[in-house]
């Protein structure tokens, strides 16, 4: 029959990593329910709370208390990648995917912005600290990960075209920090893809605004714009598993 597809063996986990899966407890009820009260007595609502479960926001938050543990990269696989492929053709899109874009989630906001930017104008609404409060950061150590990135070359996208099909893509809106990451390390993606200018867009709504990052001829600037801004082919919308 060949061997077990998953090994329990000491000498194949490693004695610390066994250890601590025999010490895992798992969460009571009565955790879950402290939860539930500090949620409502930050007035989080329903709706905040459930982007945080829907965007991955939560699950990193949890992450970042293994104190000591690196966030393991996962690629997404040539099957994964032909399945996102043929959602985006049949809604008249295409994608883009970026391998291993490094998010330091714990950067301060104004250093993000910056890096992200180096153009940005002092005044955008992007630098306000507002904004900075309301994406604090989600985890205390790097994050390795892959980008999808969405696009309607015929420039009959929007929005609301875009949140729809990262849900049926089962994808995670892309927060700003993780667009961000993409402007610093991607300084060249509007000459690689031959569209000037060009938007990435976090699509993660901030009272009717969202964020993004402009590449411009020489400029690259960080932007938060109104989200019927985004309905051209010079958009494209981030995406993570």
């Amino acid at each position: 029959m060949g061997p077990p597809l998953v090994s329990t063996s000491v000498e194949a986990l490693g004695e610390p990593k066994l250890q601590k899966i025999m010490s895992l407890k798992p969460v009571t009820t009565a955790q879950a329910e402290g939860l539930r009260k500090i949620v409502n007595e930050k007035q989080v609502g329903r709706a905040l709370f459930q982007q945080a479960l829907d965007n991955g926001s939560f699950a990193y938050f949890l992450d970042s208390l293994k104190v000591g543990e690196e966030s393991e990269y996962v690629p997404l696989s040539d099957a994964r990648i032909e399945e996102l492929t043929a959602l985006a053709t049949k809604a008249g899109a295409r994608i883009y995917v970026i391998r291993r874009v490094r998010v330091k989630q714990n950067r301060e906001w104004q250093e993000a912005v910056n890096l992200a930017g180096p153009n940005t104008q002092s005044r955008n609404n992007v630098c306000d600290t507002g904004v900075g409060v309301r994406y604090q950061p989600i985890s205390t150590k790097d994050i390795i990960m892959d980008m999808v990135l969405l696009n309607y070359p015929k420039g009959d996208g929007n929005w609301d075209k875009g949140i729809a099909w990262g849900k049926e893509a089962k994808l995670n809106a892309a927060n700003p920090r993780e667009v961000f990451a993409i402007g610093e390390q991607k300084p060249d993606l509007h000459t690689n893809l031959k569209i000037n200018p060009m938007y990435v867009v976090a699509p993660d709504s901030y009272n009717s605004y969202a964020c993004c990052v402009l590449w411009d001829g020489y400029d690259r600037g960080a932007g938060l714009f109104w989200l019927s801004h985004f309905d051209d082919a010079y958009d494209w919308f981030a995406f993570r598993e």
